[in-house]
């Protein structure tokens, strides 16, 4: 009987922790694919990243002696773009939000966060990288997001 009870609960275990371990395995390869565009990209234009930043959405990387900055979006089939942050003058956090009515108090809420480049000759808007959308396929926490956009606003503003 105790060797019967034994099975039946490694049986269970292996039912409920098997999809996690797969999830997370999953996880990790994604991961490791996007690392490794990241390097053939870097490698292919002679880039030395300083700083990288890897995500389900969002691949970013930046050259802090080249000052380009590398932005590759795994979601839209590993397109990517290399910004010369020497033709960039400022750099500013975009949140976009909606209000709303609850309980006869107006609210706001945060769809959208993203980092908007904007270039030196005419301040037009070179690019708008986006890190939260609430819409997209990957719904991580706003506010880890928002952190995360704030650093890169950061360095790239360290960069200019």
């Amino acid at each position: 009987m105790d060797t019967s009870s034994t099975i039946i609960g490694v049986g269970l275990l292996v039912l409920f922790i098997g999809p996690i371990l797969f999830v997370l395995y999953r996880q990790g390869a994604k991961d490791m694919r996007n690392r490794k565009a990241l390097k053939a990209l870097a490698k292919e234009h002679n880039l030395n990243l300083d700083y990288t930043e890897i995500s389900n959405s969002l691949v970013l990387g930046l050259d802090k002696n080249k000052h380009q900055l590398l932005v590759l979006e795994p979601i839209n089939a590993m397109q990517h773009q290399i910004i010369d942050l020497s033709q960039v003058t400022k750099s500013s956090i975009i949140k976009r939000s909606v209000s709303f009515l609850e309980n006869d108090t107006r609210k706001n809420k945060v769809i959208q966060i993203s980092v908007e480049l904007k270039a030196k000759s005419d301040l037009k808007q070179i690019t708008e990288i986006l890190f939260y959308d609430e819409d997209g396929v990957e719904n991580d926490d706003m506010e880890t997001r928002l952190f995360t956009a704030s650093r890169w606003n950061d360095l790239i503003q360290a960069s200019l």
